[in-house]
């Protein structure tokens, strides 16, 4: 059953061609998702919490988009809000991830190789992980103390 989100929705650039994204609905147990798909470059944007379901896999869908960092590898620009992304590797397989509103940007055949990662049982490497998540602490905390400061000046 067709959802009524796929006309009323804002169409997006692909960050890579710069041309009109086009709405596609997937269908999935439970509401159908509606993601955007490059019509040139075949690439697929996926908002966040998307890639989650797409895969039926939590465990690597949050390796991919959770304690990304705050320091981007990637030259793209998020096609949604704008921000830099960062990429995630799952072995051989490189996704661009929004640091701001955690998107996940698959270029042509990705999502399929992340689908085959899964069936093998991918778990990713928790030792990649710990600077990431040692660079998020560092980054909460200094921000929490600018913030605290900021206000002692404002009172």
């Amino acid at each position: 059953m067709p959802s009524k989100k796929v006309d009323s929705e804002r169409k997006y650039e692909c960050h890579r061609c710069w041309v009109e994204m086009d709405k596609t609905e997937i269908e999935i147990f439970g509401p159908n998702l509606i993601i955007d798909v490059c019509p040139k470059c075949n690439g697929i944007w996926l908002d966040k919490g998307e890639l989650d379901k797409l895969l039926k896999d939590r465990k690597l869908a949050n390796y991919l988009t959770k304690h990304i960092g705050t320091k981007s590898k990637s030259p793209m620009i998020c096609p949604r809000c704008a921000m830099t992304m960062d990429i995630e590797k799952a072995d051989d397989v490189e996704v661009d991830v929004c640091l701001n509103c955690g998107g996940v940007w698959l270029d042509e055949c990705e999502l399929d190789r992340l689908k085959e990662k899964s069936k093998e049982g991918y778990k990713g490497d928790p030792l990649v992980k710990q600077e990431e998540i040692k660079e998020e602490k560092r980054f909460k905390a200094r921000n929490s103390r600018l913030n605290k400061f900021l206000n002692k000046i404002k009172k």
